[in-house]
């Protein structure tokens, strides 16, 4: 897969109901350069403007497109899992709203969530922590 445009997609919580579209725009001028993309979105290239420091590299933030729905598509190839959530965070500052993003997979996962999976799975199938729940009828195949 090397060489592919990998995307991590997310979305702007609050999008439309505590910032716009328009003022979205407004906001994000100062982390690069926008250009409009076909329809109704637009892209953020990360890089500093003369006289500002938001940002501490050029070529380590991922490019940005931007959706009229408030979803966005963070362009990821080649740039460290770190940065790229430290730009989102950055990004979000400057919003004044959060940014919901997909999880990479390169996180350590919480352990109450994979509890919770766990007890799932053992209600589920019968079992329970190490003391097997005995049934009488096994119920044909659900797979």
């Amino acid at each position: 897969m090397s060489g592919d445009f990998s995307v991590l997609p997310g979305r702007i919580i609050g999008g439309g109901e505590f910032i716009t579209f328009e003022e979205i725009i407004e906001k994000v001028k100062g982390l690069g350069k926008i250009t409009k993309t076909g329809g109704s979105s637009f892209r953020l290239v990360p890089h500093n403007e003369s006289g500002r420091d938001i940002l501490d590299f050029d070529d380590m933030y991922p490019t940005v497109y931007f959706n009229k729905d408030y979803s966005v598509d963070f362009y990821i190839t080649g740039l460290k899992y770190e940065k790229v959530v430290e730009f989102i965070e950055k990004l979000s500052d400057v919003l004044g709203v959060p940014i919901e993003y997909a999880d990479l997979g390169n996180e350590e996962p919480d352990p109450e969530e994979e509890l919770k999976k766990l007890e799932k799975f053992l209600e589920e199938f019968g079992g329970g922590y190490g003391r097997g729940k005995k049934q009488d009828n096994v119920s044909s195949g659900n797979r």
